[in-house]
């Protein structure tokens, strides 16, 4: 199931009321987002050590223009900002653990179990309050969630019930020296034991999704609850009167806390995509947030392929490319024909432009030195199939899967296409990627189609080629160029190479005559 939309063991029912960290408005709100990404795109675009599973949801409904900037704060805060970093662990590992207590709540099979653990449970869910209060800064909205649970906690009604809470508690502080249903939790704090730092030592390592989520059941028998009761009389009464209490006002309606619980997914999310891109900035790779630009444009200064990291190729090595697609001002040149020899770059430009479409549409930083960029609605990839199939039986699959992509593309979708008809015949290759190729055009679609039929450049659609070196055996630059452009641009890759363009020659200058001043 979609961990967006998967039922929480410990969810009452209600409305969620709290403000998300990643989405405007409410997390409820934020949950009633429809996918609009296809399964195929990520698929295409995103190994499965890339990002973690349990956050791929999350690339798959696309932001709105103004939580782009807002998302992109969060992440470049986790990236420098190692105290924010600890932060956000420390507060996913307290909703783990109020989640689990919550949850054994759920699981109790009488009122008096219920009511016994009703109260630490409530203790650990102010604690998480403060934890989320702390929240504040610049980066994207966590001042804004940290301001909400500030208040919260401010709230004379929920004041009123955390002071009542802490009564309970510290009458019988030594009460709650036993384990119900598995739990290795007092009323206050985990105990630090053998378990709890090999889970620190696996989260560490990575290999979070090792550890069991739920601890072994392990029910208490209804003589010990009942003799519980029996010796701590006076606190199972005030236990009771709070619970019956506290549940009317928070468990269910408008303010249901365990909804709260919701938070952990936004945390996750964070914690993944910011170690992703922290071993892309080790690896080298350039990092910047583009722009969101108001016009329907995508630049990117300086591109390359994050992939390129999986075969351990340094960002030292990856060769940039700049991206220009615009669609304003009469200029539409928003969807390309590229073309060129095997093993020059191709797919690689393709995989660098569509990767950045994805990143800057989830929010996160992209591998180039700078950009700006229209949201988008949605991005589609369409890349051979692995499957082996007839020739016919090849052709009419990568057909109906590129008409799916050419029916639910719009005027501000983003697509890319590899090599699509490629399992038939020339004469109708051609004419299906020429009808491909114009609608996306012709609707307003951002996109490359990636092609070795030579009849479609050159035409009303702009055309990118991969630029050889002639004078070199024609070896491959792994650089992409506008044609037209071709060769001026290799030149000027050439002098910026060895400092002899404009800007390094008037830095030499600049330099040399600050040296002959200062001798």
């Amino acid at each position: 199931m979609d961990p967006l939309r998967r039922a929480h063991s410990v969810k009452f029912g209600g409305h969620m009321t709290y403000p998300s960290l990643l989405w405007s408005g409410t997390l409820a709100e934020s949950r009633e987002r429809e996918p609009a990404v296809p399964e195929s795109t990520i698929r295409d675009l995103l190994a499965e050590d890339d990002i973690r599973a349990r956050s791929i949801p999350f690339f798959r409904i696309p932001c709105r223009p103004e939580e782009i900037p807002a998302r992109q704060g969060l992440i470049l805060r986790m990236l420098d900002d190692p105290i924010f970093a600890e932060r956000i662990e420390r507060l996913r590992t307290a909703l783990i653990d109020t989640e689990q207590l919550f949850g054994e709540i759920r699981r109790s099979e009488t009122e008096e179990e219920k009511t016994l653990l009703f109260v630490p449970a409530m203790n650990r869910f102010f604690a998480l309050a403060e934890e989320l209060a702390d929240l504040d800064g610049d980066g994207g909205r966590a001042g804004e969630v940290g301001m909400f649970w500030r208040g919260w906690l401010g709230n004379v009604a929920n004041e009123a019930y955390r002071k009542r809470c802490r009564d309970v508690l510290s009458r019988h502080e030594s009460a709650f020296r036993l384990k119900i249903h598995g739990s290795s939790v007092t009323a206050f704090e985990r105990k630090n034991d053998v378990r709890g730092e090999l889970e620190k030592s696996v989260r560490d390592m990575g290999l979070e999704d090792a550890i069991p989520p739920v601890r072994p059941v392990q029910k208490a028998s209804l003589p010990i609850v009942n003799g519980f009761a029996g010796v701590y009389g006076d606190y199972a009464r005030l236990a009771e009167s709070f619970r019956t209490d506290c549940e009317a006002d928070y468990i269910g309606g408008q303010r249901d806390i365990t909804e709260a619980f919701l938070y952990r997914e936004e945390l996750e999310f964070l914690l993944d995509v910011s170690a992703y891109f922290r071993k892309l900035r080790e690896g080298g790779y350039p990092l910047c947030c583009p722009e969101v630009s108001e016009r329907r444009e995508f630049i990117l200064n300086g591109a390359v392929d994050p992939s390129l990291l999986r075969r351990n190729v340094p960002g030292t090595e990856a060769v940039p490319n700049d991206v220009r697609m615009t669609d304003f001002d009469g200029e539409r040149e928003q969807f390309f024909i590229l073309s060129g020899a095997n093993g020059g770059g191709k797919t690689t430009y393709l995989r660098t432009c569509s990767l950045a479409a994805l990143f800057f549409s989830a929010g996160c930083p992209v591998a180039a030195k700078s950009g700006r960029c229209m949201p988008f609605d949605a991005v589609y990839t369409h890349f051979p199939a692995n499957e082996n199939y007839e020739s016919n039986g090849r052709f009419m699959d990568e057909a109906a899967r590129a008409e799916e992509i050419m029916d639910a593309a719009g005027e501000n979708s983003f697509a890319v296409f590899n090599e699509t008809y490629s399992g038939t015949d020339e004469k109708r290759s051609e004419e299906y990627s020429a009808r491909l190729a114009d609608r996306m055009w012709g609707q307003g679609t951002f996109g490359i189609y990636v092609t070795h039929i030579h009849a479609l450049t050159g035409g009303k659609i702009p055309t990118l080629a991969a630029v050889v070196d002639e004078g070199d055996d024609n070896r491959r630059t792994y650089k992409i160029r506008r044609v037209g452009e071709t060769k001026s641009s290799f030149a000027r890759d050439i002098l910026e190479k060895y400092g002899l363009d404009g800007d390094s020659l008037s830095l030499r200058i600049a330099e040399i005559k600050a040296k002959k001043g200062g001798a």
